[in-house]
């Protein structure tokens, strides 16, 4: 971030955003002093911060006397999700396929360098750890992200793969061939397949759908527990599967290519 455009900015309201991001799925209820630690701040200064986060509604004490995100974050949420009304069209064809192959299916949406998931489907007897919107995970090392990379013109690529390169310490040189390698495939076949590379556990294929009229970039995947994958599923089936769904959308006039 350049001089200018870092003087131009709010520390304090970025102080406040950063203590509601140090909770997760895994952290849902934090004290001060882990607040203080996480974020290198002295407790009298979380402290100032938390209260004003609990007065506007956006924390909630528990009772141990911890930190939980309270529910009025939701209300900020809605606008956002009420201006995607094209989630919902895309919602039978992504039953249709969670039926058909007892995977988790997902639409997601580029945000700076991550993907973040806004519109979830599955079948709880057949996948019960059906993931929740919000989630949210790396453009490189994902299918998800590499689907959502290749929506990118040639130009944007090169600056995005730049900046992303600098932020995810976790890229290995393989990892950057396998996503050069899963753009090209989204480009010239409609899919990409990872195998493990964000959740070691789990496979997953994905679609890059296209840009809304609005300008974001959305992707399909379909994900399952790595035990659960029958041999070449996901290459001869699964992912040609997730392109159609592609092509149909997009006939439907949802998203735009490029």
């Amino acid at each position: 971030m350049s001089q200018p455009e870092a003087s131009a900015l709010s520390t304090t309201l970025i102080r406040g955003l950063e203590v509601l991001q140090c909770f997760t799925d895994k952290d849902a209820s934090l004290s001060n002093a882990e607040l203080a630690r996480r974020l290198d701040m002295n407790r009298p200064a979380v402290s100032r911060l938390c209260k004003t986060l609990l007065h506007v509604g956006y924390l909630r004490r528990d009772d141990n006397g911890a930190y939980r995100l309270a529910p009025n974050l939701l209300t900020l949420i809605y606008p956002l999700l009420t201006a995607m009304p094209w989630r919902h069209e895309a919602t039978d064809m992504m039953e249709e396929v969670a039926q058909l192959t007892g995977g988790s299916m997902t639409l997601s949406i580029m945000s700076d360098d991550k993907f973040v998931q806004i519109k979830t489907v599955g079948v709880k007897d057949q996948y019960p750890h059906i993931p929740e919107i919000g989630l949210n995970g790396p453009l490189l090392r994902s299918s998800t992200g590499r689907a959502l990379l290749s929506l990118l013109d040639d130009a944007a690529l090169g600056e995005k793969l730049q900046q992303l390169d600098g932020l995810d310490t976790q890229v290995s040189d393989d990892s950057r061939e396998l996503t050069r390698k899963g753009i090209a495939r989204c480009k010239s076949e409609g899919f990409c397949v990872s195998y493990g590379e964000w959740r070691s556990n789990i496979v997953a294929a994905a679609t890059p759908l296209g840009r809304t009229d609005d300008g974001l970039l959305v992707a399909m995947a379909c994900g399952m527990p790595n035990y659960r994958v029958v041999e070449d599923k996901f290459e001869t089936s699964i992912g040609p599967r997730l392109a159609n769904v592609a092509d149909a959308l997009r006939a439907k006039g949802l998203f735009h290519r490029g």
